[in-house]
């Protein structure tokens, strides 16, 4: 296990780990106009360059309310989702799952009430996304600032298909729009 300078470790010389320079970008996604759904497609042109993909996200809601709830789901959707998550914010810790959803749910957003400037940061990990015969599984380490200043882990399994992952949808469950400012960038990792 090797220090950077940025203070990150890396096990690659361990066998199995990524470091920094291992992600390379594949788009960058940002909104105009009103949409209450990222879509990031034709994502299965780098299967044969990538294994595993990665979801960094800022977002934030324009619908008139503090909160709304981020989502994500792959391929069109169908089949069922299953996602876990485990929420803290300095003095209590919740938990929760859903274990039969149409999506994986990734935090909560701020709205148009919530802390003027706020996001939800996170990044996704989506692990062998082009298999085809494995289910896909996600975790995510998210967090928003504000009054509840939380921090959250979740994890998420796809059970609807073993099809490599072509599209990756990013969704306001509440049916709210995300604001121009929001904005997710996708990477590939080769190992």
């Amino acid at each position: 296990m090797t220090l950077s300078a940025l203070g990150i470790f890396s096990a690659a010389g361990a066998g199995g780990g990524v470091s920094l320079s291992d992600y390379e970008l594949i788009t960058t996604a940002t909104i105009s106009g009103s949409s209450s759904e990222i879509v990031l497609s034709s994502l299965d042109t780098y299967s044969s360059t990538y294994k595993h993909l990665q979801v960094r996200f800022t977002l934030r809601s324009s619908r008139s309310a503090t909160d709304d709830a981020a989502v994500v789901r792959f391929t069109g959707g169908g089949g069922s989702h299953v996602s876990h998550r485990l929420v803290g914010n300095g003095s209590t810790v919740t938990s929760a799952a859903d274990t039969s959803g149409t999506h994986m749910y990734i935090g909560q957003i701020p709205a148009a009430n919530f802390t003027a400037s706020a996001f939800h940061g996170g990044v996704i990990d989506i692990l062998d996304a082009y298999s085809t015969t494995k289910n896909k599984t996600i975790r995510v380490l998210a967090g928003r600032p504000g009054t509840n200043n939380e921090i959250a882990l979740h994890s998420g399994f796809y059970f609807g298909s073993t099809a490599a992952v072509s599209a990756i949808y990013i969704g306001n469950a509440n049916g709210g729009n995300f604001t121009s400012t929001s904005r997710i960038s996708i990477y590939g990792t080769k190992g």
